[in-house]
């Protein structure tokens, strides 16, 4: 099966964002690690935790569509 330009152009750029989704998860799982985070300033901790669900669902459906690009690729 052929490749369409777009194809090609996410198969190249979805390992870098895989990259970038998995640095922002750590960053904010690390900030989200403080005990006090919750009781000091729920706001942030909120907005962390849908922040951390948000990219763990967009690297998760980045991830997917790699695979399938690199099963088309090696067949």
């Amino acid at each position: 099966m052929k490749l369409t330009f777009k194809d090609k152009h996410d198969f190249e750029i979805l390992p870098k964002r895989i990259e970038e989704l998995e640095a922002a998860i750590a960053r904010d799982e690390k900030a989200l690690s403080d005990p006090a985070l919750y009781s000091k300033d729920f706001a942030k901790f909120e907005a962390l935790t849908k922040a951390v669900d948000k990219a763990r669902g967009e690297k998760e459906a980045a991830e997917l569509r790699w695979l399938e690009l690199a099963e088309m690729v090696e067949g």
